[in-house]
């Protein structure tokens, strides 16, 4: 999961919207600026020190107390009423109520990894547009639990704390702050919205699963729906795949850019066009065993034998012990530039991540009680280990297809996902996106309220080699408040003094853009949208599948598993 933090404002476009291509009433043609306003200004009713003196122990199933409210800037630099707090029993809260500017629009934000404090991600590359706007009012929580940034899981020794971060905090926040700008301003938001990457986007599909009328609108970006088996299984599995029976990681920092140099030579132009990203990792069968080194020999250009059976471990997923998925992915081919600290160390020996989480998770999160003592060592990758642990995916799970109730209350849900996501499988979040649609009745009817773009090239929640830098909660505001689904979002690549290198549409997966054969590739303006070359499975069978009754035969083979479908 994300582990960066902190505020970070990045230059963003905004998405084109067009009329959307599906569905029996035709949302409305939009126009650009359709949503810059919104609805109209209101102004506060009360003082703002006035919110401080306020008893929200009464808040149905949220009882709050409020630690201080005072004038302050908020993270978008408007002046706004900031007021703090805690959900009972440690679910803190930050909210900012502009003074002046507020236009009856409500934003939570999510948080990531582990969460365990308090800040505000608006990064453009994790889907909000950076927050200048200063007509929203902001909030976030820290999940229900006071932690060291990161991957701190040491909460989940207490039961109801695991249940906070599961799904209970966002959901008492809104409660709460709801109430507070209903005292603020005299009314209630006309319009609710969430946004989230990571954890952030898991989140928000919980919020969309549990609570369907906490918000109007949802962005979940690499959402980390399926946290029991991510933390556990895919986090460990790259841990251990990548470490050799003397504690030492056997794939470093110093392979990767060749590793991902002959990925690129075999696979870019697949999809039609060299240009540096893959559009789809499942059309690239790169074996690692190309870059075998001579015999004796062990440079920066070529991978030994062990780091060749480390990288296909990477790129298979964990495997039980018959060679079946405990997990709907490893790594995309495409990636690998994005290993450094997730896999492998870094460059200048930072340790890589995959270890401390999946140990923490084992120890605090993937058993009834806590297990302080436990180590990577002692997990097994086999089927009984797995059905025991995923008897915890209740809490942390997000995975419920049926949003049915949140379709009937109005909302929208925006999915969108990296496909060089070195943390989070893109492979899960298509696999939640096929049941959803199974689910609500076929592609046109999901569609109406409900669609996903995958990035390519997009690291996990923005970096890697394609366009990453994109506005997502624009086009949501659209949707839920003029009817205008959105089309394709434009992904923008940013050069660090913010020049633009390259804009690319997104489409709706599985619609992929394609070049129109004329005018420069790195502006959108010269892509139309296709069906992809290929259509693939994305019902991924797995341990844990959303749909029963997959069964798998796999075989061991040359350094592989091949598995298919009984």
């Amino acid at each position: 999961m994300r582990a960066t933090a902190g505020f970070r404002a990045l230059p963003v476009v905004l998405a084109l919207l067009v009329m959307a291509g599906s569905g029996q009433t035709m949302p409305r043609t939009a126009v650009a600026g359709t949503v810059a306003d919104g609805p109209p200004v209101v102004l506060p009713r009360v003082e703002c020190a006035a919110l401080a003196g306020q008893d929200l122990s009464g808040t149905p199933d949220a009882p709050a107390v409020v630690g201080s409210a005072a004038v302050a800037t908020s993270p978008d630099g408007s002046e706004a009423c900031e007021v703090t707090g805690t959900v009972a029993p440690q679910i803190q809260f930050d909210v900012f109520l502009p003074t002046t500017t507020w236009r009856q629009r409500y934003l939570q934000l999510g948080c990531a990894s582990l969460c365990g404090s308090i800040d505000f991600y608006a990064d453009a590359a994790d889907g909000c547009t950076p927050l200048t706007r200063g007509d929203f009012v902001l909030a976030t929580t820290n999940q229900g639990h006071v932690g060291v940034a990161g991957f701190d899981a040491t909460f989940g020794a207490d039961p109801q704390l695991r249940v906070d971060f599961g799904y209970r905090a966002d959901h008492v926040v809104a409660l709460v702050a709801k109430r507070l700008i209903a005292i603020y301003y005299g009314q209630g938001p006309r319009y609710s919205y969430f946004d989230g990457c990571s954890q952030g986007g898991h989140e928000g599909l919980t919020e969309a699963q549990r609570y369907p009328d906490d918000f109007d609108g949802i962005v979940a970006g690499a959402p980390a729906s399926l946290l029991t088996s991510l933390v556990v299984w895919s986090a460990g599995w790259h841990a251990t795949a990548n470490t050799d029976a003397r504690g030492r990681p056997i794939l470093t920092a110093a392979k990767l850019p060749a590793l991902h140099a002959a990925v690129l030579r075999e696979c870019d132009a697949r999809d039609g066009l060299a240009d540096g990203q893959i559009d789809d990792p499942r059309a690239c069968a790169f074996d690692p065993a190309s870059l075998r080194c001579p015999a004796e020999t062990d440079t920066p250009n070529c991978l030994t034998q062990d780091q060749i059976i480390a990288v296909r471990h990477l790129y298979d997923g964990p495997r039980d012990e018959h060679g079946r998925l405990m997990y709907p992915g490893g790594e995309p081919a495409g990636s690998e530039a994005n290993w450094a600290r997730w896999v492998t160390p870094t460059a200048t020996g930072d340790p890589a991540v995959a270890e401390g989480n999946a140990t923490n998770a084992l120890r605090y999160l993937a058993y009834p009680s806590a297990r302080p003592a436990m180590t990577l060592a002692d997990l097994r990758y086999d089927a009984a280990t797995f059905r025991e642990i995923y008897q915890r995916a209740g809490i942390y799970d997000a995975t419920d297809p049926d949003l049915t109730a949140f379709r009937a209350s109005g909302g929208k849900l925006l999915l969108w996902h990296g496909w060089a996501d070195q943390a989070i499988s893109p492979y899960g979040t298509i696999a939640y996106h096929h049941a959803l649609t199974e689910r609500m009745g076929g592609t046109d009817a999901t569609e109406r309220f409900a669609r996903l773009f995958m990035l390519p090239g997009v690291a996990h929640c923005g970096g890697g080699q394609g366009p990453d830098a994109i506005d997502a909660l624009t086009p949501t505001l659209a949707w839920v408040e003029n009817g205008i689904a959105p089309d394709h979002l434009i992904a923008t690549r940013y050069q660090d003094d913010g020049t633009v290198t390259r804009t690319r549409p997104v489409y709706p997966y599985p619609a992929v853009a394609r070049y129109t054969g004329t005018g420069s590739t790195d502006d959108a303006a010269n892509f139309t949208p296709a069906p992809p070359p290929t259509r693939y499975h994305d019902d991924i069978p797995w341990l844990g599948s959303f749909r029963s009754g997959y069964e798998q035969t796999c075989t061991w083979h040359d350094g592989h598993w091949t598995c298919t479908r009984a």
